[in-house]
C-alpha cells in the first residue's frame, strides 16, 4: 500500500481551520479540496509552496448530492488508482444573530443544509470507498471520517435557533455512523471546537487576542492524531477549548 496514492477529501475549505488541516495532511495524502468558491479561491488559501501542485485537486461543491457526485467523478478521473481514506466535513453557515421571531423558515433550512444534510451527503459518497479499502497496516482503519463540531453541538445559545439544530444533528449523525461503521473498520469522529478560532477574519472583527483563542494549526494536529489513531483505541468525540 506504500506505493498507492492516499487521498484526503475536505469539504468546507476556506482560510482558517480547513487550510490548517489540509497542511497537516499534505505530508501523507493528496488533497481534494471542496467548497462553493473553489477552484477560483484556491490562491486565497495561501497553502505552502512545499505542497506540490499536482497533489492538490480543488473542486466546486456546495455539499449537495449532485455537486458531490460530479466532484467524485472528477476525482476518479484525476487519480484513478488512488485510495480515498480520509474525509473531513468542516462546513460552517454564516451566523444569523437575529432573534427567533425575526428569523424565517429559510434560515432554519440553510442551517440544516450546512449542519447535517451536507455531512450526510459527503458520508454517503465516502463510506463505500472506505469499505472497499483494505485495513491500514498501522492503524487498522479502512477510512477515517471526521466532523467539525462547535459549542452549539452541545448547548444552544440564545439567537442560535437556526444554526444549533443542524449542529446537534451533525453530532447525532457522527454517533450513528460510528456505531454502524466502526465495526466495519471505519473510524468516525466528532471534534467539538468549544471556543473562538484565531483566524484572520476573527482578528479583523475582534482584534488581536491570540492567547485566548484556539490556533488553527494546533487544532489541525488533533485531527492528524485522530487520523493516525490505532483501532484498539479510537476516539469518537473530543472537545478542544
Amino acid at each position: 500500500m506504500s506505493s498507492t496514492r492516499r487521498i484526503a477529501v475536505i469539504l468546507g475549505v476556506g482560510p482558517g481551520l480547513s487550510t490548517s488541516i489540509a497542511k497537516s495532511l499534505s505530508t501523507t495524502h493528496s488533497l481534494v479540496l471542496l467548497s462553493r468558491s473553489l477552484p477560483d479561491s484556491l490562491p486565497k488559501l495561501n497553502l505552502p509552496s512545499t505542497i506540490p501542485k499536482d497533489n492538490i485537486l480543488a473542486l466546486s461543491s456546495d455539499g449537495s448530492t449532485s455537486s458531490l457526485q460530479k466532484a467524485f467523478e472528477d476525482l476518479k478521473k484525476h487519480w484513478p488508482e488512488g485510495r480515498v481514506d480520509v474525509g473531513i466535513y468542516n462546513v460552517n453557515q454564516k451566523f444569523n444573530l437575529n432573534g427567533f421571531l425575526d428569523k424565517k423558515e429559510e434560515d432554519l433550512r440553510r442551517g440544516l443544509e450546512s449542519g447535517v444534510v451536507g455531512a450526510w451527503n459527503l458520508s454517503q459518497s465516502l463510506l463505500p470507498l472506505f469499505l472497499s479499502n483494505s485495513p491500514d497496516p498501522t492503524t487498522g482503519a479502512k477510512g477515517v471520517l471526521l466532523f467539525t463540531g462547535a459549542t452549539m453541538s452541545l448547548k444552544a445559545g440564545g439567537k442560535f435557533s437556526s444554526l444549533a439544530p443542524g449542529m446537534f444533528a451533525r453530532r447525532a449523525l457522527s454517533q450513528s455512523l460510528a456505531r454502524e461503521f466502526g465495526p466495519q473498520g471505519v473510524h468516525v469522529g466528532h471534534v467539538i471546537i468549544d471556543g473562538i478560532i484565531d483566524t484572520q477574519a476573527v482578528k479583523g472583527m475582534m482584534g488581536e487576542n491570540g492567547n485566548k483563542r484556539l490556533q488553527p494549526d494546533d487544532i489541525a494536529q488533533t485531527y492528524l492524531s485522530l487520523v493516525n489513531q490505532p483501532r484498539s483505541a479510537w476516539t469518537q468525540e473530543l472537545d478542544l477549548r
